[in-house]
């Protein structure tokens, strides 16, 4: 006989909640750069590099004409729509979003709004690439699992 009395789990952060950089990152987001910048906070000065995006959603870049880039591993399987974009003028910068190493889509110079959809199963990961010069953005994503 097993007897639980009690049992607590600690809640998975949603991945569509860009409030913090620690909550994002508690959902499973994963940032390959850390500075200033990684995420940059509604009301603050940096935001206005953000122009045009919600403060709801997520804003950030990697300094110096680096790449940076978000990931975010997927389990299960099922079905995504990501809302992102590039809020930099640069006229060559551009975000794209990759599923493993496959390219879903591309937001240029201003692009603050792009919508992609995805299927996925278990284990893989989607990203968003910043290159040369660009801004990410994460306005939503909405991750549907398959019925089992």
């Amino acid at each position: 006989i097993i007897v639980i009395n009690s049992i607590s789990i600690e809640p998975q952060a949603p991945v569509n909640d860009f409030s913090s950089l620690a909550g994002m990152e508690s959902a499973g987001w994963v940032f390959s750069w850390n500075e200033a910048t990684t995420f940059v906070a509604p009301g603050t000065s940096t935001r206005n590099a953000c122009g045009g995006v919600p403060d709801s959603s997520y804003c950030g870049w990697m300094g110096s004409h680096a790449v940076g880039q978000i990931s975010l591993q997927l389990s299960g399987s099922g079905y995504g729509t990501i809302d992102f974009g590039n809020s930099h003028n640069y006229a060559s910068g551009k975000v794209t979003l990759y599923l493993n190493d496959d390219v879903l889509a591309t937001a240029g110079e201003l692009e603050v709004s792009h919508k992609a959809s995805f299927s996925y199963k278990d284990g893989d990961t989607i990203r968003l690439v910043e290159d040369p010069a660009a801004i990410i953005v994460i306005n939503s994503i909405i991750i549907k699992p398959e019925a089992r």
